[in-house]
């Protein structure tokens, strides 16, 4: 089994260097060492500095790490001492996920690079978008993450197994048809397997926006319909036209209520409401026969001026 890469020496720093040496010594060599530098043969020693960066640069990763490298230690001191026996990897507190495609190369001897374009993904979170039309009907989404699951060669029982390198444990990609439950939340995190989760964010809508299990819009009534009140269709998020009432003397700004129009409670399943504010607007085109009306209507009411009210 390979040993780990040595991070530390990669970037020319000590195992008790801090954040601002570490800093310093990766600016250093990435500066030398850099392609547009150093030409295109210094690219996988480039290559090279990075990760190491990746790793040593961020304090949870760093620490696991260095876990890692004791574990190996151990496991090494243990099998060349009198009376081996076949010792476990020490997994407690070491999350693979976080390390991702970083525990992959860990452990890839010269010219044994486990990267591949199609990386699986291994992040412990994930995430994913979703429209407001698949929080009303629920979806599925397919996911791909790592899992950490026993050797399938050894079962851990061989300290020599080139499939897990003697760790007697293999990250191995898994699909999930993750389900996506009505009236998912934006920013709720799903569990997938053993490890990973899903976190759901909800796309914009053009037409509505949320508010909780209700769902709010806009709709355009003509100033003749608004007056002696009338019927409407609009187009709800999901499903065909539905019929509206307009009550005759609606203004500028009046809310329709469609109960259980809304958003499923993701608990309980009980639609919330749909909100439509009113927007007046005159019918188009607009002929001369209207702005006769219109000034009749006016000579009726004489109106000289309107209260001010902050925006809603």
């Amino acid at each position: 089994m390979a040993a780990p890469k040595d991070y530390y020496k990669i970037l020319e720093v000590s195992e008790n260097a801090d954040a601002a040496a570490i800093k310093s010594a990766y600016r250093k060599l990435a500066r030398k060492y850099h392609p547009d530098v150093s030409g295109k043969a210094s690219e996988g020693r480039f290559k090279e500095i990075n990760e190491a960066y990746e790793v040593l640069s961020n304090p949870p990763k760093r620490a696991e790490y260095d876990q890692l490298r004791r574990n190996f230690a151990n496991r090494k001191a243990r099998s060349q001492g009198p009376g081996y026996q076949r010792v476990s990897h020490d997994w407690d507190g070491f999350n693979v996920e976080d390390f991702g495609s970083i525990f992959e190369d860990l452990f890839s001897g010269p010219g044994q690079s486990t990267r591949t374009q199609q990386r699986t993904r291994s992040a412990p979170e994930e995430a994913v978008t979703v429209t407001l039309e698949q929080v009303m009907t629920g979806t599925t989404i397919p996911l791909t993450v790592s899992q950490v699951k026993p050797c399938p060669v050894c079962h851990g029982t061989d300290p020599d197994c080139a499939r897990c390198g003697g760790l007697g444990q293999v990250i191995e990609p898994q699909r999930f048809d993750v389900k996506i439950p009505p009236g998912i939340e934006d920013g709720a995190v799903l569990r997938v397997g053993e490890h990973a989760r899903l976190r759901v964010q909800v796309a914009s809508n053009p037409r509505f926006s949320r508010q909780h299990n209700d769902l709010v819009g806009r709709v355009m009534v003509s100033v003749p319909v608004a007056a002696t009140g009338g019927e409407i269709s609009v187009a709800p998020l999901v499903g065909d036209h539905i019929t509206v009432k307009i009550p005759a003397h609606t203004n500028q700004g009046k809310v329709l209520r469609l109960r259980g129009m809304g958003l499923p409670d993701r608990t309980t399943g009980k639609r919330g409401d749909l909100l439509l504010e009113v927007t007046l607007r005159f019918p188009e085109p607009f002929v001369a026969d209207d702005d006769r009306l219109y000034r009749e209507i006016s000579a009726l009411h004489q109106e000289t001026g309107g209260d001010i009210h902050a925006p809603r």
